[in-house]
């Protein structure tokens, strides 16, 4: 599988013209459409009781109507400037169900890591990993990434989630430069617990995959897989996402709500 259609969340915050810079430079690299996603409120939040509160919120609706016609206009001249197809769409609602409707139709979905001083800007991106089927690239709000896939480090456990975080990896990786695909053990697994080499698989696409088990005991397996990450200086990290959505009320896996906390390198997430 190739990547042809690549879908990026835009917002108002600083961290949005890194997150841009890289999703461009993939849509270059895979000659792919680039398509922006910008969520508005509701117009329904603007039915409210005549106060002073409900004013200052229609004062702040007007502004980001605003600024999203702004952002618009700066994508559309980026994507002239570069040469690339695409479109933008203003979506309006809740963040992560028109992100998550809308991916559903791309290879690849671009978003943003929570920003805890700024979290009305996607307060859940777990919520479009889980629900949207496609691969979800999160970049942390903090660092600079300009382009990945030089230095991969695959989270492999064995699990469907896993596997399909591998293969959605695949078009990102390159053939150059070595894909770790590392094992977190702890002294509770079964012996079993990973059945299967996902190496000889990679290596027949033309990858320099090799493998690594980490056994950890004082460490999360997120902290590990990042420690790791760093020591071997992966610009990206491929993994399963884990549990259910927030909408249906269920606790995320461990190791997935570590990971989406605490990222220091983009995660490329598959459910």
């Amino acid at each position: 599988m190739t990547i042809k259609d690549i879908l990026v969340h835009v917002d108002t915050s600083l961290t949005c013209p890194g997150r841009l810079k890289l999703a461009i430079g993939l849509a270059q690299r895979f000659d792919a459409a680039l398509c922006g996603i910008f969520i508005l409120p509701s117009r329904e939040l603007l039915e409210l009781t005549a106060s002073e509160a409900a004013v200052r919120f229609a004062l702040d609706f007007v502004e980001l109507e605003r600024r999203a016609g702004e952002l618009e206009d700066e994508f559309s001249s980026l994507l002239r400037q570069q040469g690339l197809a695409g479109d933008w769409e203003a979506a309006r609602g809740s963040a992560a169900p028109c992100i998550a409707q809308r991916g559903r139709v791309a290879d690849l979905v671009i978003l943003g890591q929570r920003d805890p001083d700024r979290p009305e800007i996607l307060e859940a991106p777990e919520d479009v990993i889980l629900t949207c089927g496609r691969p979800v690239l999160v970049v942390p709000y903090a660092g600079r990434f300009d382009q990945i896939g030089s230095d991969v480090l695959v989270a492999w456990n064995g699990s469907r989630e896993a596997t399909l975080a591998m293969h959605d990896a695949l078009p990102l990786m390159t053939a150059s430069r070595p894909v770790t695909v590392m094992t977190v053990t702890t002294d509770g697994d079964p012996p079993t617990a990973v059945d299967s080499d996902p190496v000889p698989h990679l290596v027949r696409h033309g990858l320099n995959a090799r493998r690594e088990r980490l056994p950890v005991r004082d460490l999360k397996p997120a902290e590990a897989t990042l420690s790791r990450a760093a020591e071997i200086g992966a610009d990206l990290i491929a993994m399963g996402a884990y549990g259910h959505s927030r909408l249906r009320e269920a606790m995320l896996g461990g190791m997935t709500r570590d990971m989406l906390r605490r990222m220091t390198v983009p995660v490329l997430m598959s459910h």
